[in-house]
């Protein structure tokens, strides 16, 4: 097996659909594998997948993105294994791109491509390692100040090293995967792929953004949905990020969390 694709789904059924057809519609030559971890979805996705030739995990309860991703990632018998959201649609060539670029180069542990925008726009994909005065520009809505950060100027017409990219599609090394322990399940929705491209870093390999292949990219799909209870867990992800890796310094953060939290919150209402 040279590839599993590792999809988390909750509540996504139609773009699910278009993303699995998508996958089949530009089926790699080398032999693969699709994976899908339903969290509870009660929007009819389990019925759906159920009809597929697929491996299909159905939990009865929302797990959270991290460790029903570890779920399908555990099992996985690929060489390479996909990180792909379910909001994504699969682009002619880029699974064998990507596949290729790993089995070329031996230093890099994992690799991701162009996220673009429905409209064919791109999406921006890379950042840096978030320092504690970031969260501090992001939190409070001054994005002008973050644009090292976010990478603001960033060629996506160049294949580079990159220290984090999007778990939206990303492909790692099975063998990386296991060495580094896949994603910290502390982490249930948020940081934590920031906190795994930090382990493969420093596993010794290199991330990569690979600017010839592509996916499109609704966006976010299943966080919009987030009732409070998950915005909750949201936040808790957030902070517990800068408090592992700043410590003290890092408490100023809490109000600002909690007041975007029900800010945000009551505007979702």
């Amino acid at each position: 097996m040279t590839l599993s694709i590792v999809i988390v789904n909750w509540n996504t059924k139609d773009l699910i659909k278009e993303c699995i057809e998508s996958i089949l519609a530009y089926s790699p030559e080398f032999k693969y594998e699709i994976i899908v971890i339903d969290n509870a979805s009660d929007d009819g996705s389990p019925g759906y997948l159920s009809s597929l030739e697929i491996v299909l995990i159905k939990n009865s309860e929302n797990l959270g993105y991290a460790k029903a991703a570890n779920q399908g990632m555990r099992i996985a018998k690929g060489k390479y294994v996909l990180m792909l959201g379910s909001d994504t649609v699969m682009k002619e060539n880029t699974l064998k791109e990507c596949v290729n670029f790993l089995q070329n180069n031996s230093s890099c542990g994992a690799v991701g491509c162009r996220l673009l925008n429905p409209d064919g726009s791109i999406q921006n994909s890379c950042k840096k390692f978030p320092k504690l005065k970031n969260a501090f520009f992001t939190y409070l809505s001054l994005d002008k100040l973050n644009k090292d950060y976010d990478m603001a100027n960033f060629n996506y017409d160049k294949t580079i090293s990159v220290e984090q990219i999007a778990t939206t599609f990303l492909m790692v090394r099975k063998d990386v995967l296991e060495k580094v322990n896949y994603f910290d399940e502390n982490y249930r929705i948020l940081y934590n792929d920031v906190v795994l491209c930090k382990k493969i870093w420093e596993a010794g390999y290199k991330i990569y953004f690979l600017h010839t292949c592509s996916v499109i990219h609704h966006g976010s799909q299943s966080t919009k949905k987030a009732d409070f209870e998950l915005r909750k867990i949201m936040y808790s992800d957030i902070y517990r990020y800068y408090k592992n890796h700043f410590g003290f310094k890092s408490k100023f953060l809490y109000p600002i969390l909690v007041f975007r939290l029900l800010v945000v919150s009551t505007i979702k209402a």
